[in-house]
């Protein structure tokens, strides 16, 4: 089995994070030759992680998102002949960890099957609901695998020939993940994703992500050696989760987490956008102050009270602006003496609200007693 792997990266500062590098390691393991994409013009830091294991590395814009560096990569870079002598194109891209543990037996599984095309995960049928865009079932497009007997159809040259480059990423989605599915589909192929074999009835749920909402089952029960970073946003309702995942590749696992949390540390510190924890610096915030309060009891507040549980911290309650009949573990902040070594973590989705809430602290707060890299920089 001859086998092509273009894998694509971006990032904010231009730098590959050690967590690729283990990744491309294992990739090269299975695959003849191993392209990566960078979605940017030059590499700023980490070269050393890729160079060791890749045949070619290109740099570009961040155009058309992944999809545009897999069009590029296939159109341009390789070109279509040569592609075509491969059994097997694998489309990848930066946004997991792992693997957890080797991609053999699943690799194996999927072998075995009918498939002309194959995924980890399958989205079920739903709606974008700001966008009022229905769409069907389909494969994820994060870790995809298309056989020979799709790679040779010419159309299927003409789809990636004739694909705009994405503006946004619900554009990138539509086009892309769910276009090249529909494609498929339309054409008569077979298409498969691991949760179609294992247990298919579990992972689906009209609307929602699986890999958001079964991070632990996916890696336990279902053998797929990868933990979506999204998975590790606050704003993940299944935060927990993701968390017991984690605690699941420590116990059963060979896989650093440190690759996990470190990666999350620098990144949290430039995607205002996100709901990531700078896992470093909340680490030394902790161990700085004698009292922790937590200012936000919504999900921001609920899942940072689970990364507490993980690491076995404690805090003092959650803290709120007003309010009556409240839980037992939250109290109104203008009740509470925040003494000079306590320390408030912002748990704060809105923007707007983080903002108010930084601004009240600030009047009766130090500086370093106020956590401010939670969710939003400023």
């Amino acid at each position: 089995m001859k086998r092509l792997c273009i894998y694509v990266t971006y990032d904010f500062e231009n730098i590959v994070d050690n967590y690729i590098g283990y990744m491309l390691q294992e990739l090269r393991k299975l695959v003849d030759c191993l392209v990566v994409v960078c979605n940017y013009k030059e590499i700023a830091g980490g070269i050393e992680h890729i160079q060791p294991y890749v045949d070619k590395i290109y740099c570009r814009d961040n155009v058309g998102f992944d999809a545009g560096a897999y069009k590029d990569a296939l159109c341009t870079y390789i070109g279509w002949d040569e592609v075509c002598k491969y059994d097997e194109l694998w489309l990848v891209n930066d946004s997991f960890y792992g693997p957890v543990h080797p991609f053999d037996d699943l690799i194996s599984m999927m072998d075995g099957t009918d498939a002309d095309y194959w995924g980890m995960t399958r989205m079920s049928a739903g709606k974008f609901i700001k966008e009022d865009y229905a769409f069907d079932t389909h494969i994820q497009s994060y870790f995809l695998v298309i056989k020979n007997g799709v790679l040779g159809n010419g159309k299927f040259r003409m789809f990636w020939e004739e694909l705009p480059y994405a503006e946004s990423l619900f554009q990138a989605i539509v086009l892309f993940e769910i276009g090249m599915n529909d494609w498929l589909k339309m054409s008569g192929y077979n298409g498969l994703a691991v949760t179609d074999l294992r247990n298919p009835d579990y992972w689906l749920n009209v609307e929602l992500n699986p890999y958001l909402l079964h991070p632990l089952e996916l890696i336990r029960d279902a053998g797929i050696p990868i933990l979506k970073r999204k998975s590790l946003d606050l704003g993940n309702t299944r935060f927990k989760n993701a968390l017991m995942a984690i605690k699941e590749i420590e116990n059963n696992s060979g896989y650093d987490v440190n690759l996990i949390f470190n990666h999350i540390s620098r990144i949290s510190k430039f995607n205002r956008s996100c709901g990531m924890i700078n896992f470093k610096a909340l680490d030394e915030f902790y161990r700085e102050h004698s009292k922790i309060y937590i200012y936000g009891a919504g999900v921001y507040g609920r899942n940072l009270e689970q990364y507490f549980n993980y690491r076995g911290w404690k805090f003092e309650s959650f803290l709120v602006t007003k309010g009556e009949n409240l839980p037992e573990d939250c109290r109104v902040f203008g009740s509470v003496s925040i003494e000079n070594d306590d320390g408030v973590i912002i748990a704060i989705a809105d923007a707007n609200g983080y903002l108010e809430i930084k601004r009240i602290l600030e009047k009766c707060c130090k500086s370093n007693q106020i956590f401010k890299r939670t969710v939003f920089q400023n």
